[in-house]
């Protein structure tokens, strides 16, 4: 662990679950900050944006700088940016995703799209979902900003953008390429953002087919927290092994502590 100088913390399930901050979330990064560390923020959940999430770690007590907060929907519109500046885009998601596809100048249409964005859609209905189908039966791409099949709650799990992405395929036949996490999309994109080569980073979440996917797919170094969705018979039969385990951030944090000694 001592080439690591970047750590990208996951949230929902890692630093906190829902609108609970773990209790010992504030120390891990007091400790990080002190050893010099680095740290950033990065969440698949599609359904919000950059600013909402500062001013939710804000209520929790943490001010964060905006900059280091990188979620799922900057990387599929930077790819968007670069590959279908011209496209009209059929966008599912939030009143968030949408501001955010706005902000970036996306030509966003409902009317002979060539490019169909499906986001964690809190708002869904299923005339959304028979635009869409009708869009990608007929050729459109079909791009899902995140792929987890499910959102983590304080009463359990919701259903999220893979799982949604997963109707319209079984509708249509054609599977959803995927731009959040555990993609080379987000890998490339977080590499740039904190200038930091893979050796120097170090990928810390709760979810092996996301957060840990994301590490062994591209080079990146992972660590597994068993606060959230992950469970130990979860690690018997994925094919995703992190590098590191640990209970928590604070188990993590005791760690870096006895590594400087």
């Amino acid at each position: 662990m001592k080439d690591i100088k970047c750590f990208v913390l996951d949230m929902d399930g890692t630093i906190y679950l829902g609108d609970e901050l773990f209790s010992y979330t504030k120390d891990f990064l007091k400790k990080a900050e002190a050893l010099g560390l680095d740290i950033w923020f990065y969440t698949n959940n599609s359904s919000k944006n950059p600013e909402f999430y500062i001013e939710k770690l804000k209520k929790m007590g943490i001010d964060w700088p905006l900059e280091k907060m990188l979620i799922s929907n900057q990387v599929i519109i930077k790819y968007l940016l670069d590959n279908h500046k011209d496209s009209k885009v059929y966008l599912s998601g939030t009143s968030y995703l949408h501001e955010d596809f706005k902000k970036a100048g996306i030509n966003l249409s409902d009317k002979d799209c060539d490019v169909v964005v499906m986001g964690f859609d809190t708002s869904l209905t299923y005339e959304k979902l028979v635009i869409a189908s009708d869009f990608v039966r007929y050729g459109a791409k079909f791009y899902g900003v995140n792929m987890d099949y499910n959102c983590p709650t304080e009463t359990g799990f919701i259903p999220d953008c893979g799982s949604i992405c997963k109707l319209i395929e079984a509708s249509t036949g054609v599977a959803a390429e995927f731009f959040g996490k555990p993609s080379s999309h987000t890998a490339n994109y977080i590499l740039d953002r904190t200038g930091y080569s893979k050796d120097q980073i170090a990928i810390v979440g709760d979810r092996l087919y996301t957060d840990i996917a994301l590490g062994v797919n591209n080079g990146i170094k992972s660590f597994l927290v068993m606060s959230g969705e992950a469970k130990e018979e979860d690690l018997k039969t994925s094919e995703f092994k992190p590098d590191y385990i640990f209970k928590n951030l604070e188990e993590l944090g005791k760690a870096l502590e006895d590594l400087e000694r």
